[in-house]
């Protein structure tokens, strides 16, 4: 969004340069953990369900976990029940040209189609109820952003997405669009964000980055990145050890049947149901309820509150907490290496 390039490249400012760092530096880890974790799998999985809830709260919104579907491949979309603004975008690519010069192209990778003919009173703002004054409006912002200082993209990011929230292009939802515009143009051009790197990190700053400017705000901006990037990493420890911990165990086993598919399943979803299992993996239901069941007695899975084919199960993996730096260590192809086949069954289909 400067004049001379499409990103804009120079240096950190000196008092900076190590939030900058910092925050480029786990940015770097993640990627190499998203790309070659045994458990890469489920990680990514976990990471867009958590930047999910981080874009929610920033909506002002309580994203419910039965408001999610994940699909066999492990994308996380919402259904029509999740009222948050924007949703459309997440995980979605966009170009940094049509971010700086295309208004029309922007709304439509945003979702923020016009009020439909029949209904205009459905948005709430004169911005809303006229298509070309919500144009006029990120031209606009596109403008103000075409003045600012050449920045290094992180720091960029937090710009623009600060300048979205004061001219506040769309009239509602421009907090959480700041975010995602931000991130797509800083944490989110390396792989490991689909859109609420940034949001996730924040969480820990109040709401103090909202109103924040110049120095205060760079800083709350990287701190967040930084953040962000390490409560993912965080994740992809604890998955790991926990596949670890349980591969020693099956390691044992003669016969493994669909066992490792379960586990595997469950660990890239906050909770399951029999049902869910039986479904994904072409099971009957009593076949689900007796893998659920054994890995349940071996401690594998924790039994939640419900009855018969409605109880959850959940790994016994507790949430990252914010800010924790964790410890690197190497990438070992083992049990739960994503190329990694099951045994022959050992149980009803």
């Amino acid at each position: 969004m400067h004049k001379s390039a499409e990103m804009a490249t120079s240096p950190a400012p000196p008092d900076l340069l190590l939030p900058y760092a910092e925050a480029q530096a786990a940015l770097a880890r993640l990627a190499d953990r998203v790309t070659l974790s045994p458990v890469r799998g489920p990680l990514q999985t976990r990471m867009a369900l958590a930047e999910r809830q981080a874009l929610a709260t920033a909506d002002a919104h309580d994203l419910a976990d039965d408001v999610l579907t994940i699909d066999r491949r492990g994308r996380v979309a919402t259904t029509a029940y999740d009222l948050t603004h924007w949703k459309q975008a997440i995980g979605q690519p966009i170009t940094l040209h049509a971010l700086a010069h295309d208004p029309a192209a922007l709304l439509a990778w945003l979702g923020a189609d016009p009020p439909r003919a029949f209904d205009p009173d459905a948005w709430a703002t004169p911005v809303d109820r006229d298509p070309s004054e919500r144009l006029a409006s990120i031209e606009r912002w596109q403008e103000a952003c075409r003045t600012l200082p050449p920045s290094p993209p992180l720091l960029h990011g937090g710009h623009i997405a600060a300048l979205w929230r004061q001219h506040a292009p769309l009239g509602k939802g421009d907090l959480v669009a700041s975010l995602l515009i931000g991130d797509r143009w800083g944490a989110g051009r390396s792989p490991g964000s689909s859109g609420g790197l940034t949001a996730l990190g924040l969480q820990h700053a109040g709401g103090l980055w909202k109103i924040a400017r110049g120095a205060e705000l760079d800083r709350l901006w990287l701190d967040a990145i930084r953040v962000g990037a390490e409560v993912h990493l965080e994740t992809e420890t604890r998955l790991r050890g926990y596949a670890q911990r349980v591969a020693l165990h099956l390691a044992g086993r003669g016969r493994l049947g669909r066992l490792k598919d379960v586990l595997r399943f469950a660990m890239a979803r906050p909770t399951v149901t029999s049902g869910q299992v039986a479904r994904a993996l072409g099971l009957t239901s009593a076949g689900a309820i007796k893998l659920l069941t054994l890995a349940v007695n071996e401690g594998w899975l924790l039994e939640q509150s419900g009855q018969a084919s409605y109880r959850r199960y959940a790994i016994p993996v507790s949430p990252p907490a914010l800010g924790r730096r964790p410890t690197a260590d190497p990438f070992a192809d083992d049990f739960w290496a994503e190329m990694g086949g099951s045994s022959a069954l050992s149980e009803p289909m």
